[in-house]
């Protein structure tokens, strides 16, 4: 009973014991979850500063973490804190890990400044690279990479070493970012980095391989040898790479395909106005499911006649675009924008057409990436328009839309008008005249006039539209419309006649200056044609010249020295009519003008010493050997030039030099220019080279071997690279060493297609490696004796025609292994299982 009671006692004050502590622990944790202000820690008081020297050195941690965050904002006001640098270091092997974070951080800041001390927390880092958390070990690696002290390159060297080959995928991503780092401290590191370089190219983790392409660009970016036995590895692990290393890959493997593949994009797009014709018997809505399928802009006869094409497409080449077309489903719009990418640069001009819905689908998002696309959208549509001439009501202009966004619509509008939809734009683009906006309703007039230059049959049409505009009560709206009608009758000779005549009588009511130059402009342009119309112009030209503009008055001149030389000096009335002009505009007080009225004059009519005009009313004669004289006084203004009238005669040629024809003018889109960049890159956007733009290396003209991507290992890389596990805790080893499923983006059919051996998504024992590799060796040494015995039975033509024939077989054996295990340069050997392959080599 005694004892008993003892028992009870005692279980009492544990019991007690226990929930005071568990109450204690309790409150000591809720702390860290409290709703309250973190603002105290920008207080920067002299109490304030002082109590953080006495929290670095406290023995709790949660001092120390008050005392560290304190520095670090600190840190963040740009204040200079590095006095507490021998106190932050002591606590660089502190148990807690939001410490030691804070202090890894606060170290990076300031060991330039502090270098001797730094090196004092390199002992701790080496420490900790052992460390059995992941996490401890990879930011061991980052910290000390990133103390920019070149007296520690060769320890951060030993380092990046080490963590290569960790079993975890995390650190060696870390071990590929510290790459860069080691090769911009110490550059003459550059060759041992490169061989870590390419042995980590050999890692089979999704997980690692981005940031290992990242530092490949960035230490040995010609170094493309190195990818020939990764090639086809790199392509199939697209999919399963992060978002930036799509990206990193896509950006590599273009280069490569650049440098050793022949040029596939067929005569298709070699000119940028080239359309293809296809039948579009099953048009589907957006949202089809089968976004890969180009059914709707291709048939049964298309298809065939490309067949020659496509067969020209090296195998290689096509399981990159193949493996990459599954990223234009994406939500980060750079990765679809760099399949986008492959697909230009690369593949044939009848594969456009996936990319076209993709892109398209972009424009939901924020206004920033629609301007992004739509400029990449510009230069492809600029050389391949086909891609996106079915999706023309994605690009009409939203009342909500910016400035930037919406010239960019109209200039794709005009980019992708083909005859199957120039109806509906043109149509689109009227409305958009009646806009308030006066910009808009030119640059959208500027558009209508691209669209019948672009497609003449509707040119009739659009001029029609055109001159109805032209008695638009705006002035800039009917200066516009003039305007694009110049520039249509210069492409269509045989309407100006009738088009010319209409805006004649528009001519009272057309007020803006521009309007009116190029009115007088067409008017003396084809002045032969319009033989009664013209100088009834010049007449009404020449009584309102003193109230013209500028532009207004060169053009009068020179309607007025184009009608005289058609009709001749013959023609009284006309040249009554071209001297006045010429004598209002020698008083005229623009320079401009005086020059243009003092060129033609000596042009028309040349150096005469007198000449005599009847007045047809009167009967008066004019003397101009007043005027000839002072002209003869002031022939050293010109310079010092003496005209010899006797050697040049101008005026006999005056018809041909005032009356030639003149080429149509080519109307260039405003984002001219862009298609010569790189898609998806800011040169294209800025719409010229920036700093760091390398254009894409041209094509080789002779065939590169392909036979350097065949010479890949038939083994994996070791077992620390084949770890297909992502980040996560310690129990990631767990697994690799028992060989479980799992991680980052895991594929359990790496490495199948090509004869590597598959060891699993987990890491394989060395044991078990060489035990395999035996066991195949054996097999192979058994198959060959059957096979030599089987030859020796079947031999009937004497020992020459033997030895040639077991050579032969010695030699296809050797074929079909490498087949085997390599991989083949075939088309049908890229896509078919190994399985298929062997049934089809032994046939």
């Amino acid at each position: 009973m005694y004892n008993m009671d003892a028992y009870l006692k005692t279980l009492t004050s544990n019991a007690v014991k226990l929930s005071k502590k568990m109450q204690d622990n309790l409150a000591e944790g809720t702390r860290d979850f409290r709703f309250e202000n973190q603002a105290h820690f920008l207080d920067t008081n002299e109490d304030k500063m002082r109590e953080i020297r006495k929290n670095l050195d406290s023995k709790y941690e949660k001092e120390k973490l008050d005392g560290l965050k304190r520095l670090i904002a600190m840190i963040s006001k740009g204040r200079d804190v590095s006095e507490f640098f021998p106190d932050v270091v002591k606590n660089v092997a502190s148990n807690s890990l939001e410490v030691r974070k804070l202090v890894y951080i606060y170290i990076l800041r300031y060991a330039e400044q502090e270098q001797d001390l730094a090196l004092l927390s390199i002992n701790t880092f080496q420490k900790d690279l052992s460390d059995k958390n992941q996490l401890i070990r990879a930011m061991a690696l980052r910290v000390m990479s990133g103390i920019r002290v070149p007296v520690i390159s060769p320890i951060v060297m030993l380092g990046i070493k080490k963590c290569v080959t960790d079993l975890s995928p995390y650190v060696r991503k870390i071990a590929a970012h510290a790459i860069p780092k080691c090769y911009q401290l110490d550059p003459a590191q550059k060759d041992a980095l490169i061989d870590i370089i390419s042995t980590m190219l050999g890692d089979n983790s999704t997980y690692t391989i981005g940031s290992v392409i990242m530092a490949f660009n960035q230490v040995c970016p010609d170094r493309l040898d190195l990818i020939h036995p990764q090639y086809r590895k790199l392509c199939k692990m697209l999919v399963d790479m992060d978002e930036w290393g799509q990206i990193t890959a896509m950006d590599l493997l273009l280069r490569y395909s650049r440098t050793q593949f022949l040029n596939p994009i067929g005569k298709l797009s070699a000119t940028p106005t080239t359309r293809v014709k296809k039948e579009k018997s099953n048009v589907k809505s957006f949202y089809s499911d089968d976004d890969s399928d180009v059914s709707h802009h291709s048939s049964r006869s298309s298809d065939s006649e490309s067949d020659d094409e496509n067969n020209s497409v090296d195998p290689d080449l096509a399981f990159l675009l193949k493996c990459a077309l599954p990223l234009l489903q994406s939500r980060n719009s750079q990765v679809v924008l760099s399949v986008a990418k492959l697909y230009m640069h690369l593949a044939p001009a009848q594969d456009s057409y996936k990319i076209g819905r993709p892109l398209i689908r972009l424009l939901r998002t924020h206004r920033e990436i629609q301007y992004v696309v739509l400029n990449n959208i510009v230069a492809i549509a600029s050389q391949r328009p086909y891609v996106f001439d079915q999706f023309y009501q994605h690009f009409f202009v939203r009342s909500t839309d910016p400035a930037f966004i919406r010239n960019l619509k109209l200039d794709i509008l005009t980019l992708i008008a083909s005859e199957s939809n120039i109806t509906f734009i043109l149509r689109e683009l009227q409305e958009y005249v009646k806009s308030s906006n006066k910009d808009f309703v030119t640059q959208a007039i500027e558009a209508i006039g691209r669209c019948a230059s672009n497609i003449p049959a509707m040119a009739e049409s659009c001029l029609g539209g055109l001159l109805k505009l032209s008695y638009s009560k705006s002035d800039s709206v009917a200066a516009q419309s003039v305007v694009a009608i110049r520039r249509l009758l210069q492409q269509r000779p045989g309407d100006c006649i009738y088009m010319i005549t209409q805006l004649t009588k528009a001519l009272d009511e057309i007020t803006e200056s521009l309007a009116r130059a190029n009115i007088f402009w067409l008017v003396g342009q084809y002045c032969s044609q319009l033989s009664t119309v013209a100088p009834d112009v010049l007449r009404k030209a020449a009584k309102s010249f003193c109230s013209e503009s500028e532009s207004s008055k060169l053009q009068i001149l020179t309607l007025g020295g184009k009608v005289v030389a058609q009709e001749g000096t013959s023609s009284k009335t006309i040249n009554l009519l071209f001297q006045y002009v010429l004598n209002m505009a020698r008083y005229d007080l623009d320079y401009n003008v005086r020059d243009r009225a003092r060129f033609l004059r000596v042009l028309v009519y040349g150096e005469q010493k007198s000449k005599k005009i009847s007045s047809g009313d009167h009967g008066q004669e004019v003397h101009e050997d007043e005027d000839h004289e002072e002209h003869e006084d002031q022939v050293e203004d010109v310079g010092g030039f003496e005209y010899n009238e006797k050697e040049l005669k101008l005026s006999d040629h005056v018809k041909a030099i005032l009356l030639s024809d003149k080429p149509a003018p080519v109307q260039e889109n405003p984002s001219h220019g862009r298609e010569q960049y790189k898609i998806g890159s800011m040169s294209l956007v800025l719409n010229r080279a920036v700093a760091g733009y390398e254009p894409l290396p041209d094509w080789p003209t002779t065939q590169p071997d392909p036979s350097v991507r065949r010479l890949a290992a038939t083994m994996e890389a070791p077992g620390y690279m084949n770890d297909r596990t992502g980040f996560g805790s310690d129990s990631v080893y767990a697994q690799s060493r028992q060989g479980q499923s799992g991680g980052f983006g895991g594929s359990g059919n790496n490495g199948s297609r090509y004869g590597q051996t598959t060891a699993g998504p987990g890491a394989q024992s060395l044991d078990k490696f060489l035990e395999s590799s035996e066991e195949e060796t054996d097999s192979s040494d058994e198959t060959d004796s059957d096979e030599d015995e089987t030859s020796e039975e079947e031999d009937s033509s004497g020992e020459e025609e033997t030895s040639e024939e077991e050579e032969d077989e010695d030699e296809e054996e050797e074929e079909d292994d490498g087949d085997k295990d390599e991989g083949s340069s075939s088309e049908e050997e890229a896509i078919l299982p190994p399985s298929s392959k062997r049934s089809n080599s032994r046939r």
